[in-house]
């Protein structure tokens, strides 16, 4: 029989609906108990005109840069909506932040010329393309997006356009709705990126709730940074930075709990 590695433990996933599948199923794959809390919703950008720009002009782009399977996911369904045939750019390279983005861009038929060794924007803008200087970078993103890897592109003297291409907008509870979850005494609290983290501060503060014991597991570093910022202690950030990386921190730090 295998051993379930998070057995009794209880998790909240604040991931979008839609993204929250994976991590709940991994959670309760270990034998934990995962339980729902989206704190953002994620919508395409009301107006597209600069990404239709875009789309009359990708001749003139080298790379296509996606950093989240949700970048990938918005671009490419707005590119099907304009009419978008890809196959008239073949000189285009497309580059992923991360294994989840490369799958997600693949299972859309499409391929991926470069994935970085660490899953982070700022490791892909350091290595991508030894001859990047002059070349033309096309960035859609979340209008959350950090800015910090675009000065490494930049450094490196590639001429970068981002577009904004969705967001993600919080959802508020009602503070009868937070006590009663947080009266779950959850062992963990997972946070896939930084919105989430500031979306759940709101939550709890505006129903005059506070933290106890639970641990803090964020999905990369600029989610962890934000956490941080607002005041919080992060118990682990994931590495890789995916899903499997987040369940893989839980259990570490669960081992630790075990055997102190």
């Amino acid at each position: 029989m295998v051993k379930q590695k998070l057995k009794d433990c209880k998790v909240l996933v604040t991931r979008p609906k839609r993204q929250a599948k994976g991590l709940h199923e991994a959670i309760e794959k270990e034998g934990g108990e995962a339980f729902l809390l989206p704190m953002i919703e994620l919508k395409a950008m009301k107006d597209l005109s600069a990404l239709h720009v875009a789309f009359n002009q990708l001749e003139n782009y080298d790379w296509l840069v996606f950093t989240s399977p949700n970048a990938v996911k918005f671009f490419f369904e707005a590119a099907e909506n304009f009419g978008v045939k890809f196959y008239f750019y073949p000189d285009l390279k497309i580059a992923t932040v991360g294994e989840k983005t490369k799958l997600t861009l693949e299972q859309l038929g499409y391929r991926t010329n470069f994935v970085p060794i660490q899953y982070t924007a700022e490791v892909l803008a350091e290595n991508m393309d030894p001859e990047i200087e002059g070349k033309k970078v096309l960035i859609p993103r979340s209008a959350k997006a950090s800015n910090e890897y675009l000065k490494v592109f930049e450094k490196r003297g590639a001429l970068v356009e981002t577009i904004a291409i969705y967001d993600n907008h919080p959802l508020e509870y009602s503070a009868k709705i937070m006590q009663e979850f947080m009266a779950c005494d959850f062992d963990y609290l997972t946070f896939a990126s930084p919105s989430a983290v500031v979306a759940f501060d709101a939550n709890l503060k505006q129903a005059a709730l506070r933290l106890h014991e639970e641990q803090l597991v964020c999905i990369g570093p600029t989610t962890a940074k934000a956490a941080e910022k607002l005041g919080y202690s992060v118990a682990a950030v994931a590495n890789p930075h995916t899903v499997e990386g987040i369940v893989e921190s839980i259990i570490k730090l669960n081992h630790h709990v075990q055997t102190t």
